[in-house]
């Protein structure tokens, strides 16, 4: 990254403030696909991180989550409807080092509805969801579809 900030530098100078009468076609061009590029990568990236505001633990037997201080189980027998939109996982080649927003919507048989927004930081962790959406309990229990517009396998 830093190196493509550095090439990107070079490409804006080459472009916008060196001799424009002595400007070499192929490298003119070549600074041209580095800055269109520099601009999707350097300022598309979320540099910004999240705040984070509670906890969130899926495992079998139930979903528990902390939401600014505030305690909250659901045991896997109250679930009507549990729905995730998957968008990806953090890293360098995705678009936020952080994690992409990820939804998760949970709905109880009495009717309370949760919506969460879940940030999953790395390939494991996603292997972990994957594994436990997977799993007996809830392959069984729900059914599991892809959106339509998806372009990220889960």
């Amino acid at each position: 990254m830093i190196v493509f900030g550095i090439l990107y530098l070079i490409s804006t100078f080459y472009i916008f403030l060196y001799d424009k009468e002595n400007l070499n076609v192929y490298f003119k061009y070549l600074a041209l696909a580095i800055y269109t590029s520099g601009i999707y990568f350097l300022f598309g990236q979320s540099f910004i991180k999240p705040k984070k505001i509670g906890n969130i633990k899926i495992s079998t037997e139930k979903i528990e989550f902390d939401i600014n201080g505030l305690n909250n189980s659901i045991p896997l027998n109250e679930l009507e409807n549990v729905y995730l939109k998957y968008m990806d996982y953090g890293s360098w080649t995705t678009h936020s080092v952080f994690g992409n927003k990820n939804y998760l919507k949970l709905t109880e048989k009495s009717g309370k509805k949760y919506d969460f927004e879940i940030l999953i930081r790395n390939r494991n962790s996603k292997n972990d969801l994957k594994r436990i959406l997977n799993s007996e309990e809830y392959y069984e229990k729900f059914d599991f579809m892809k959106g339509g517009n998806s372009r990220t396998e889960f």
